[in-house]
C-alpha cells in the first residue's frame, strides 16, 4: 500500500520545510502494539517571481475580487505556489526511537506506517481536548539543524465509534455548487462554520467518538483548514485531503469528481477498524450521498448512521437522494437542513454505540 523506502534518496535540506498532517494509530493484529500512520509533505517555501506574480495576477483578474481580500488570497494561495519536493527521505522520532518512514513523491507528499509496542506507546500518551488519547512525533533533521516539525496521532482502539466527516458545506460554509462563490469562500473570505456543528462535534468527542475529516479540498489548504478547526473548537481528528497540482488539474477546477477519491480515502480507515462502528456526515452539494450510500450497502453492520445536510432543498423523496440510498436500511440515513435537527439523534447514537 505504501511506497518502499530507498536509502539512496536525499535528506531534507535547510531551505526546505515539512508539514506533518494529523493522523491516527490503530492496534496491531495481535493487540500488543500500535500501527501508526505518518503522513505529510516536503516543500520549498521559496516562491520565484515567475510563479508568484503572473499566476496570482491571472487568478485575481479571472475571479474579479477587490483589494480587501488580498491578505486572505496571498495566505491561502501561497502553498499552491510552493514546489513539492520529490525523493526526500523522512525519518520520524517517537520518544527516543527513530523510524525511516517513507520518501516524498512527485508532489512532495509522503505516507507510511511504523509499529511500536504497547509499553513504549503507553509512556508517551497525552490526552486530547474533549476526549481521546494521542502520541506525538517529530521529524529527525541534521544535527546542526535546530528547527522542529512536529505532528500528532490519535490512538484509536479497535472498538467504539468514529465519525467520518466532510468539510465543505458540512462543517464550513463553502457553497460548492457555485464555483465562483466556492473560490471566493476558499481563497478570499474568512472561513465560517456551519452553525451548531462545532458544538455537535464536541459533544460527540466527549461521548467517546474519534474523528476523521475526509474532504475534496486539496492538501495545500491543510494549514488554513486546520487553523479554522482549532479556532472554532472542532475536536482533533485525522485529515485526508486531495492531491492537486495546477499543471495536471487546471480543468478539474471546473469539474472535480469526488466519488472515486473519497471512496479510496475512506476505505483504509474502515479496514483499519473492522470492529469499530462509524457515523458518516456530509452534505448534498456533490457526491457524499452516493459515497456514503455505497458504504452503507457494503458494510451495514459497521456503518450505524449517515447524515446528509441538504443544501439544495432536497427531501428524502428527491430522485437523486433515493438513488444514492437504494437498497439501504431507511432508518439508518437522515437528511437534514440545520444541525439542530440532528444534534440529539447523533449524540444519542454516539453514546449508545460507545457504551
Amino acid at each position: 500500500m505504501f511506497r518502499t523506502f530507498r536509502r539512496n534518496r536525499s535528506t531534507v535540506g535547510r531551505d526546505e520545510q515539512i508539514v506533518l498532517y494529523p493522523s491516527f494509530g490503530s492496534r496491531t493484529e495481535d493487540g500488543k502494539g500500535w500501527t501508526l500512520l505518518i503522513q505529510g509533505s516536503v516543500f520549498d517555501p521559496r516562491i520565484s517571481w515567475i510563479h508568484r506574480s503572473p499566476v496570482m495576477s491571472l487568478i485575481k483578474r479571472a475571479m474579479r475580487f477587490d483589494r480587501s481580500a488580498e491578505d486572505f488570497f496571498r495566505q491561502r494561495m501561497r502553498q499552491f505556489l510552493m514546489p513539492g519536493l520529490r525523493g526526500r527521505a523522512v525519518t520520524i522520532a517517537i520518544g527516543d526511537r527513530e523510524f525511516q518512514v517513507a520518501e516524498s513523491d512527485y508532489m512532495g507528499l509522503f505516507r507510511g506506517t511504523v509499529e511500536l509496542d504497547d509499553e513504549s506507546v503507553s509512556k508517551l500518551i497525552e490526552p486530547i481536548e474533549f476526549g481521546g488519547r494521542s502520541i506525538g512525533c517529530q521529524v529527525v533533521l541534521a544535527r546542526t539543524d535546530q528547527r522542529k516539525f512536529s505532528g500528532r496521532l490519535q490512538l484509536i482502539e479497535p472498538t467504539g465509534v468514529s465519525i467520518i466527516s466532510d468539510v465543505d458545506d458540512t462543517i464550513k460554509h463553502s457553497n460548492v455548487s457555485n464555483r465562483r462563490d466556492l473560490f471566493r469562500n476558499t481563497f478570499t473570505r474568512r472561513f465560517v462554520p456551519v452553525t451548531g456543528m462545532p458544538e455537535l462535534y464536541r459533544d460527540c468527542a466527549i461521548a467517546g467518538a474519534a474523528f476523521h475529516f475526509v474532504s475534496g479540498s486539496p492538501w495545500q489548504l491543510y494549514e488554513p483548514l486546520h487553523e479554522f478547526c482549532r479556532a472554532e473548537g472542532y475536536p482533533f481528528g485525522s485529515f485526508h485531503l486531495k492531491r492537486f497540482r495546477f499543471r495536471e488539474a487546471a480543468r478539474k477546477l471546473r469539474r472535480s469528481p469526488q466519488k472515486a477519491y473519497k471512496q479510496l480515502a475512506i476505505e483504509p480507515i474502515l479496514r483499519a477498524f473492522p470492529k469499530r462502528h462509524f457515523v458518516l456526515i456530509g452534505d448534498s452539494g456533490e457526491q457524499d450521498a452516493d459515497i456514503y450510500g455505497h458504504f452503507l450497502r457494503e458494510l451495514p453492520d459497521q456503518i450505524v448512521g449517515v447524515f446528509i445536510r441538504a443544501i439544495r432543498g432536497e427531501s428524502r423523496n428527491t430522485e437523486r437522494i433515493q438513488a444514492a440510498f437504494e437498497g439501504t436500511d431507511p432508518t439508518k440515513w437522515t437528511l437534514y437542513t440545520e444541525p439542530a435537527e440532528i444534534q440529539t439523534k447523533v449524540a444519542q447514537l454516539v453514546a449508545r454505540v460507545s457504551s
